[in-house]
């Protein structure tokens, strides 16, 4: 199984790099890359994006479970 999410989907999908259009969901943990999409840290991170806190505002896919 790879690991989620693998370098195709960080690109092509939650288009890392790619400033306002990245996917504000996608995290970097001890373990590797993350999606918060379907976690308690989404509300968190919504709020943080309309306060202007955040450069990804991308709301890019249906989100990923853990």
């Amino acid at each position: 199984m790879k690991p989620f999410p693998d370098m195709e989907w960080i690109g092509g999908v939650c288009r890392i790099g790619q400033r306002e259009a990245c996917c504000r969901y996608l995290t970097m943990g001890a373990a590797g890359w993350n999606c918060e999409k379907l976690t308690a840290l989404r509300a968190t991170i919504d709020r943080k994006v309309a306060a202007g806190e955040f450069t990804a505002q991308g709301d890019n896919c249906e989100g990923v479970e853990r």
